[in-house]
C-alpha cells in the first residue's frame, strides 16, 4: 500500500491531539519515510500501523471518523482526480482506473443494478477482528464521504456490516444517518443509482486531464516494479479473449525478449501457461457475471467453438463449472446486472 495512507493517518492523528513524533515513535517509523511519496509498505505493515494509531487515540470509533475525512495527501492525486471529474460516475471510474496508486488490492467491489449501486467491502483475512472492523469502517465511511462530495445530502439506502455491533453502535447511526444492520453476509453500502449522474461542483476538464496524465505516468512507474507474473496477467486480461496473445506478443508489449520473460517468470516460480490460464479464468468470470449473457455466448466470446470445450477449460482453470459459478454468483449478489468499468470485482 502507498505510504500516502500512513501520511494521511499521521495528519488525522495530529487533528485529534496525537503528535506526529509520538505516532512515528510508536509505529517504528522515521519522519523521512512519510516524505517518500512513491514508497510502499506491505499491507500487513499498514494494518500494524493502523492498530498502533487506534491505540494512541483511545477512540474505538476512530475508523468511522477517519474514513469520513480521508482526502488530500492521503489519496492524492487520485482524490483530486475524482473531485475534478465531470460526474460521480466518471469519478468512480477514475478511482477504479488508478486505485493501484493507493493499494495493490482495492478492498471493495462495486455492483450496479437497475436502480441501485452497491459498494461491497472485501473481508480482510489473516488479521485481527479489530482490524477487520476498522478496515470495514474506513472503506464504508470513505465511500459515503465521496458520494456526499458530489451530492451533499445524499443518504445510502442501506448500510450493512458483517461484524457484530460494537459498544459504540450509536456512532454508526449518527455517521450514516440511519439504523445500521450488523452480522450481515457482507459489509456494503447501497445508493440510488441516479446519484451516478450527479455533476461535480469542482469539475475542471483541464485540471482533470493534467491529473490523469500524471496518474498514468505514476501507474507506469509502479508497473515497472510489479512482479512480472502480475504484469503478464494484466496484459492478457486487458487484451481479453477475442484475440489471444502468445508469449512473443506479451513479451513485446512488455518491452523484453521471450527469453527474458521466461527467465523472469521462472524466477517467480511461474510459467507463461499458468499465468495465461489465470488471466483467461479472470476474463471468463467477468463475462459470466453478466446475467444477460448465456454460457454459450460466453464460450463463443472466449474463442471456443462449442460449450463442451469451454466447460472443460473453465473447470480446469477454476475447479468448478460455468453454470455452478453463475449459480453461486446469483445467490451471493442477488443478480447484479453489471459492474462499473475499471472496477476489480472479486474473482
Amino acid at each position: 500500500m502507498s505510504i500516502r495512507v500512513v501520511r494521511g493517518l499521521a495528519e488525522e492523528l495530529e487533528q485529534v491531539g496525537v503528535s506526529r513524533m509520538r505516532f512515528l515513535r510508536a509505529a517504528g517509523l522515521e519522519a523521512g519515510q512519510l516524505a517518500a511519496t512513491e514508497a510502499r509498505l506491505p499491507r500487513s505493515a499498514i494494518y500494524r500501523i493502523c492498530e498502533v494509531a487506534l491505540g494512541l487515540t483511545g477512540n474505538p470509533a476512530f475508523g468511522l471518523h477517519w474514513g469520513g475525512r480521508l482526502q488530500g495527501s492521503a489519496f492524492n492525486p487520485v482524490s483530486h482526480l475524482i473531485a475534478h471529474s465531470a460526474s460521480l460516475r466518471a469519478g468512480l471510474e477514475a478511482l477504479g482506473r488508478f486505485v493501484q496508486l493507493i493499494s495493490d488490492a482495492p478492498g471493495y467491489e462495486l455492483l450496479e443494478h437497475d436502480d441501485t449501486v452497491t459498494v461491497r467491502c472485501q473481508r480482510v483475512t489473516g488479521e485481527s477482528s479489530l482490524m477487520q472492523r476498522f478496515t470495514a469502517e474506513v472503506v464504508a465511511t470513505s465511500f459515503v464521504s465521496l458520494v456526499r462530495s458530489f451530492v451533499a445530502h445524499a443518504r445510502p439506502q442501506r448500510v450493512s456490516f458483517d461484524h457484530p455491533a460494537p459498544a459504540y453502535r450509536s456512532e454508526y447511526a449518527r455517521v450514516f444517518e440511519q439504523a445500521v444492520r450488523f452480522e450481515q453476509p457482507f459489509t456494503e453500502i447501497v445508493f440510488d443509482r441516479a446519484l451516478l449522474s450527479a455533476p461535480s461542483p469542482h469539475e475542471d476538464e483541464g485540471v482533470h486531464e493534467a491529473l490523469r496524465a500524471f496518474a498514468e505516468r505514476s501507474i507506469m512507474r509502479l508497473a515497472q516494479h510489479a512482479p512480472n507474473a502480475l504484469r503478464v496477467r494484466d496484459v492478457l486480461v486487458q487484451q481479453g479473449a477475442a484475440q489471444r496473445m502468445d508469449m512473443e506478443a506479451v513479451a513485446r508489449a512488455l518491452g523484453m525478449s521471450v527469453r527474458s520473460l521466461r527467465r523472469r517468470l521462472a524466477s517467480e516460480g511461474k510459467s507463461f501457461h499458468e499465468v495465461e490460464s489465470d488471466a483467461l479464468a479472470t476474463v471468463a468470470k467477468r463475462l459470466l457475471r453478466d446475467q444477460q449473457r448465456t454460457i454459450q455466448e460466453t464460450a463463443y466470446e472466449m474463442g471456443f467453438s462449442d460449450t463442451t470445450t469451454f466447460h472443460r477449460a473453465f473447470k480446469r482453470w477454476t475447479g468448478t463449472t460455468p453454470s455452478a459459478y453463475q449459480d453461486r454468483r446469483t445467490r451471493s449478489f442477488c443478480g447484479p446486472r453489471n459492474e462499473m468499468p475499471g472496477w476489480k470485482v472479486g474473482s
